[in-house]
């Protein structure tokens, strides 16, 4: 349905459920362009969002959410030396 028509529509709609009285079609018809602007732009937004796939559920006894194990930095407690680079000797002439 195009854009008119569906405002005619809802214009045509708020005119019966406000007792079909005559004069206000304008407030009518303004009413009507909010209402299906507002749908349309609920349905783009719908369209537009990506829905993940659910998650398996996890095995009794395993935890449902995995976490990384954070490596500590050089210089921090618990992080593996690294070993040094041997130094170069000094060239004998």
């Amino acid at each position: 349905m195009d854009l008119k028509d569906e405002i005619a529509k809802v214009a045509y709609e708020l005119f019966e459920r406000d007792g079909r009285q005559h004069g206000k079609d304008r407030e009518h018809w303004v009413e009507a362009e909010r209402i299906v602007k507002a749908r349309r732009m609920e349905r783009e937004a719908e369209g537009s969002r990506k829905v993940a796939p659910p998650k398996k559920a996890a095995a009794k006894g395993e935890a449902s959410v995995k976490r990384k194990e954070k490596t500590p930095k050089s210089g921090e407690a618990g992080a593996a030396k690294q070993p040094k680079k041997p130094s170069r000797a000094p060239r004998s002439k």
